[in-house]
């Protein structure tokens, strides 16, 4: 009986290794596939109903696509292409639409989409919204329609439910209409050319109120709006704000670039959390003071204010304090509970009193003109760090910050970057604009998902390859001519490369690396009815993969011999994307269809 039992073990180890290879196998098709239709002249995406996407997004597709069919997909952004309607779309669970500057754009019926709660159609320049259908508009919870140029809203009055509209960037529009829309919580009505807001007086649902950039609006009827909780009125060219204080609920205010320079109103806001202050007269804040449950404060431009009041508000947790030529921060050492500071912009400034600050979680200190940065090793529980814009060479310092999970070193004179490999929880890093830096170290963070090595003077980033978990990448402007894909990731990956000539088929490429290594090895543990169905859809897999081979041999060939001519290498990745082309819109959702329930089999 022992020698069955290990057997058994030994099976359901095998069934469960192959249940997650087939899974990555198929997260790689997909990826190809999605990586290409950008790119591509696809028109008809009906095949991607063979495939379990639930976000699909499309950016400046050049394609005019017109058909689409998915039950999966609930997510589906299509922005600055060329969509001209969605009449072809089948895409019964999608509850989240996004086609923001498509100009072609001009079909409002979204009756198909019976699971719609959001709608974002922003940037299309519509007059009229008096066609706008939905299957059942009382379902809508929010609406983004920013940036039109509609001369009526009253259409939108049969979205009673609509719980977040943004109607932001329109030429003294009429909100008359919204009077209906008792259920709103959340509205955005900024750079709107409003004078009055007394069509929001009954609204007292609203919650967070959006009007930045209305210069002539008379804020009085905010008084009425006492479940206030969030209010934007920066660059409304308000003087006073006394109507304010009747909001006793309100926990974050922006009252930046107006010329306030009396704040004593904000005494009865005794729930205010957050101030943006940026920008102001105000010169006094001594009635922050008051404020117990203050935790940020915001300050931008304030030449005239008079600091020392902040040396009693040890209870702040996030200060800014952004170009206000600060050279003395030494009271700065008192906020022990601070867990974001930021100090951008600030010439000569002393960082020293920092070193005290052990509770700090972010910290920007970047275009201070600072060299030396070691005063920053007491922080250990720091885990965002912006030091950029600044003269900065020698990291070492950084070898006690191991808590980190976001780094921006840019813009600076740093070379040596090996003490980074320690860094196990490092997630995101900049290093753009360091010349000559050594990226060898970068091979040990697999944990990274995104990184910047714009303008360094890189050559060759084949110290990339190990990292597995990289979503997004930016090598541009340097001088690489060859990118052999990074292996062994199961997530979209994201380059940016403008300025060198590189391809950008690296899914493609690792889809089928991934296909050579496990082929074999899936074979041999099958049933020998599943390996005869397999193997009918792996054989034309077998011969694209023969002619990326090719490619990639004649493309390896040329840049050994040093003929890397731009007319060879366009050439070569056209005949390549040709062949993706037919495997993405044919051959893939055959395989993938294959593959489906084979992990569910084992």
């Amino acid at each position: 009986m022992e020698p069955m039992n290990i057997t058994q073990e030994q099976l359901a180890k095998q069934a469960e290794y192959n249940a997650t290879m087939v899974k990555k196998f198929k997260d790689r098709i997909i990826n190809g596939v999605l990586k290409i239709i950008n790119s591509a002249k696809l028109t008809n995406l009906e095949f991607l109903q063979e495939f379990q996407i639930h976000k699909l997004e499309l950016i400046q597709c050049q394609n005019v696509i017109y058909k689409l069919k998915s039950s999966t997909i609930k997510e589906l952004i299509i922005q600055h292409s060329d969509l001209r309607n969605i009449d072809g779309f089948e895409l019964e669970n999608l509850e989240i639409l996004d086609v923001s500057y498509n100009a072609q754009l001009n079909d409002l019926n979204f009756e198909k989409l019976q699971s719609l709660k959001r709608l974002e159609i922003g940037w299309i320049n519509w007059q009229d919204i008096s066609n706008l259908k939905l299957v059942q508009p009382t379902r809508m919870l929010n609406i983004n329609i920013r940036n039109n140029q509609i001369g009526d809203l009253t259409p939108l009055q049969n979205f009673v439910n609509l719980e977040e509209l943004d109607i932001s960037g329109y030429d003294n529009i009429n909100i008359n209409p919204l009077q209906q829309l008792k259920q709103l919580r959340k509205i955005n009505l900024c750079l709107s050319h409003l004078t009055d807001i007394k069509a929001l007086e009954l609204l007292t649902n609203i919650v967070d109120l959006d009007l930045f950039g209305n210069i002539d609006v008379d804020l009085s009827s905010l008084q009425y709006l006492v479940n206030l909780k969030k209010l934007n009125i920066s660059r409304t060219n308000s003087k006073n704000i006394d109507v304010l204080q009747s909001l006793n609920q309100l926990e974050e205010l922006d009252i930046s670039c107006n010329a306030i320079a009396d704040i004593n109103v904000l005494q009865y806001l005794v729930n205010l959390t957050s101030i943006n202050l940026s920008d102001t007269k105000v010169s006094n804040i001594e009635i922050l003071k008051q404020l117990k449950q203050l935790k940020e404060i915001i300050f931008y431009k304030n030449p005239d204010i008079d600091f020392q009041p902040l040396q009693q508000m040890v209870q702040l947790q996030r200060l800014t304090m952004f170009s206000i030529n600060l050279c003395n921060a030494s009271y700065i050492s008192r906020f022990i509970n601070l867990k974001q500071l930021k100090l951008q912009n600030n010439q000569n400034i002393d960082i020293t009193p920092l070193q005290y600050l052990t509770n700090l979680i972010s910290l920007q200190i970047s275009s201070c003109n600072i060299r030396d940065i070691s005063t920053l090793s007491p922080l250990v529980n720091l885990e965002r760090l912006t030091v950029s814009s600044n003269q900065i060479s020698d990291i070492g310092f950084l070898k006690h910050l191991v808590k980190l999970e976001y780094l921006d070193v840019s813009n600076n004179n740093i070379k040596d970057i090996s003490i980074l490999k320690w860094f196990k929880y490092l997630k995101t890093l900049y290093l753009s604009n360091n010349l000559g830096v050594d990226i060898t170290p970068l091979q040990y963070l697999t944990q990274l998902t995104e990184l910047s090595l714009n303008k360094c003077d890189l050559h060759e980033i084949s110290a990339l390859r190990p990292l597995v978990n990289l979503e997004h990448l930016d090598i541009s402007k340097n001088h690489i001519i060859y990118f052999y894909p990074i292996r062994d990731t199961d997530s979209k990956i994201y380059i940016l490369n403008y300025g060198n000539f590189i391809d950008e088929s690296s899914d493609f490429f690792d889809f089928f690396d991934f296909y050579i290594q496990y082929k074999t090895e899936l074979f041999s543990t099958l049933p020998n009815e599943q390996q005869k169905l397999l193997a009918r859809k792996m054989k034309a897999v077998d011969v694209t993969n023969q002619q990326i081979l090719d490619i990639q041999k004649e493309r390896k060939n040329s840049i050994r011999k040093k003929q890397v001519s731009e007319n060879i290498l366009v050439s070569l990745l056209q005949k390549q994307q040709d062949i993706f082309l037919s495997f993405a819109e044919h051959k893939a959702a055959q395989l993938f269809s294959c593959l489906n329930g084979l992990d569910e089999q084992q």
